[in-house]
């Protein structure tokens, strides 16, 4: 009764807590808006749906020379509010749930959203849910900590915080569970689906009562396809994932120049800002966030020649404005590459074919291809294109090419962005939650200190002598030099067993063998479970990994043990 009534206790407070991370989160997201909004009014007069328009009446010396100061103005956001002085977004998210224990800074939520909405607000070609999602996660796992919860806890909210961020960003509370479930933790677990859709569902609540419309396109009245354009669609989805792949490794490759450039930070950041703003002076669709640019490319509203010089402008601009040291999102950018391929295709299919085709509809699975292979979440794409069109005819399209494009191209390049961030560091971020259990614990937690240890200097008399107490609970005795490095082991009994009388000074006859596995206290629990595997011996020396001595051992029964309560640890969490 007792443990029944806890559990109600820890499920309702929960819940409380996922309710105030969605109502929190989806504020945060209305508010990132609201400043980039502010922004765009403050330095070209303004913003929203007429601002593309706008563009072509400001000054070129004002476009070209805006990213330049809105570079230093986050270089100094970054240098002062992050940790480490780098930007972040989900890839630490990611980090923080599947190799950490769900702890996030608020100071760095809250200054990428800064940096993030400077960014965009003086032109950057960077996206906005990204930053939204790290800083809904800060919220979440903050609040985690303030209350003192368990690590798998907090994790539950951050994935919250995912979750209401996505929700209030789409209107797409479906999207938002999966996503917190299939990008951040990687799983699905009946303890973390409840508070994660209480923050999602929230979040969408507060949307529609302040009557936003926070969709990215509206496509009303889609004409009926045929059921052989399934094919066509296929065909987008490899051309989708190669544009993605394309996008994923001109952003590397960027940032790996810049890194490359013999000058200081400040000067890479100057320079590449100016080459951003030569981008738009020339093509100021780039500008930003380019939702509207969006917009007008589903409504076929630009030329084929005009969506090729787009396509390629926007790769360059993103991939500059990322390696200059500007802060956001991979995600937007993402859905305007996949919109112009997409419709590009359609209208090329009209062409070629004459025949009647939506391009809108081939851009929505454009969208869906590009930024499925971008932030490795399949399911979350076709759900976000779902919730926002409403259309069941169009989610099976977009359903085929997220398919058949991340199937094709799953091998050119990592799952996702965030991944290839992750690998970067030297992270594996596919690692089971049972083997990060087991990483995060050291071996050394499992070391024993050995009962007797023979020194080389001694006679066989005194062995013997030393280790008779022990030869009927020991196999090996280790035997080490007189700075206590580990030289070999014995078998204590075959020691014994010798005539004494023939043992008085000949130990170099019985010289210790070599251990056929030896481990280092530097190892986690894991390693040495991998090392181990095969390992027919009950114990294991354990020595120090810089001066090679002695430490200790380890029994395998130990380690066997380990695992065991690493499995019951993962199903305790999954309950």
């Amino acid at each position: 009764m007792d443990d029944s009534e806890n559990n109600w206790r820890e499920t309702i407070r929960m819940a409380i807590l996922a309710v105030i991370v969605g109502v929190v989160t989806s504020y945060a997201a209305l508010g990132f808006l609201w400043s980039i909004d502010r922004l765009h009014l403050l330095f070209l007069g303004e913003a929203g749906v007429e601002l593309y328009d706008h563009l072509d009446r400001v000054s070129s010396w004002h476009l070209f020379f805006l990213p330049v100061v809105g570079v230093i103005v986050v270089r100094f956001i970054i240098r002062y509010g992050m940790p480490g002085q780098e930007n972040q977004g989900p890839a630490d998210v990611i980090e923080a749930t599947r190799l950490g224990t769900g702890e996030m800074s608020i100071k760095a939520g809250v200054s990428s959203a800064i940096a993030t909405i400077v960014s965009i607000g003086t032109g950057a070609s960077v996206g906005r849910y990204g930053p939204a999602v790290h800083l809904g996660a800060s919220i979440g796992s903050w609040l985690g900590q303030v209350f003192k919860l368990t690590a798998e806890r907090k994790k539950n909210l951050l994935a919250c915080g995912v979750a209401g961020a996505i929700s209030a960003s789409f209107s797409a509370p479906l999207a938002g569970v999966v996503f917190a479930h299939e990008v951040v933790l990687g799983r699905f677990g009946s303890r973390s689906v409840m508070p994660i859709v209480i923050s999602s569902v929230v979040a969408t609540a507060v949307v529609k009562l302040h009557a936003y419309d926070s969709l990215i396109f509206i496509l009303s009245d889609l004409p009926e396809f045929a059921n052989w354009e399934y094919l066509l669609f296929a065909l987008i989805g490899v051309s989708g994932g190669a544009l993605a792949i394309v996008y994923m490794a001109m952003m590397a490759r960027f940032n790996l120049v810049v890194q490359w450039l013999p000058c200081p930070a400040m000067i890479k950041s100057l320079l590449g800002s100016m080459l951003l703003g030569g981008i738009i002076v020339v093509f100021p669709q780039t500008f930003g966030l380019g939702e509207q640019v969006i917009r007008d490319v589903l409504q076929s509203e630009l030329s084929l020649g005009v969506l090729v010089m787009l396509l390629m402008a926007k790769l360059l601009a993103t991939s500059v404005s990322f390696a200059t040291g500007f802060s956001g999102g991979i995600f937007g950018p993402a859905l305007f590459l996949g919109a112009v391929m997409g419709t590009m295709f359609g209208i090329g299919v009209q062409e070629l074919t004459g025949m009647d085709v939506s391009p809108a509809i081939y851009g929505a699975v454009g969208m869906g291809a590009v930024v499925s292979r971008v932030i490795g979440a399949p399911i979350a794409t076709i759900l976000i294109v779902f919730e926002m069109t409403g259309s069941y005819l169009l989610m099976t399209a977009v359903m085929v090419s997220v398919v058949v494009g991340s199937t094709v191209t799953r091998d050119l390049f990592n799952r996702s962005y965030f991944f290839h961030q992750l690998r970067l560091r030297g992270m594996e971020p596919e690692t089971s939650q049972i083997q990060q259990i087991l990483i995060e614990q050291p071996v050394s937690a499992l070391m024993l200190k050995q009962s007797v240890v023979l020194t080389a200097d001694m006679t066989l008399k005194t062995a013997c002598h030393r280790v008779a107490p022990f030869a009927s609970s020991a196999d090996v005795v280790y035997v080490v030099d007189q700075e206590g490095v580990l030289q070999g082991q014995v078998n204590p009994r075959m020691l014994i067993a010798r005539d004494e009388q023939t043992a008085l000074g000949q130990w170099g006859e019985y010289m210790p063998i070599t251990p056929s596995e030896v481990l280092t206290d530097d190892l986690s629990v894991y390693q040495a479970y991998v090392f181990l595997k095969n390992c027919r011996h009950s114990t294991v020396p354990v020595i120090d990994g810089q001066t090679q001595q002695f430490l200790g051992i380890v029994r395998v029964g130990d380690l066997i043990h380990a695992c065991l309560q690493a499995f019951d640890r993962y199903r305790v969490a999954e309950r």
